[in-house]
């Protein structure tokens, strides 16, 4: 999945993991065998718009905790 999401990155699409759903369902509808699973799945497509640099990020020490045992 990983080659997929960065394949597609570099060819412009928007791409999401799915984890949670139905699988019952899911597999009724696309017509997917009793005895195969359907772990993930993938939304692919290209995005709406064209964000342009996060500029306004938290600094670090704001949102990370290094607990040290």
């Amino acid at each position: 999945m990983q080659n997929l999401v960065l394949a597609a990155w570099e060819e412009g699409l928007g791409i999401c993991w799915i984890g949670a759903f139905r699988e019952k369902e899911v597999k009724k509808i696309l017509g997917i065998p009793e005895e195969a699973r359907v772990l993930v799945m993938t939304a692919l497509g290209y995005p709406a718009e064209k964000k342009g640099p996060v500029s306004n990020r938290k600094p670090l020490k704001e949102i990370v905790h290094y607990d040290h045992w």
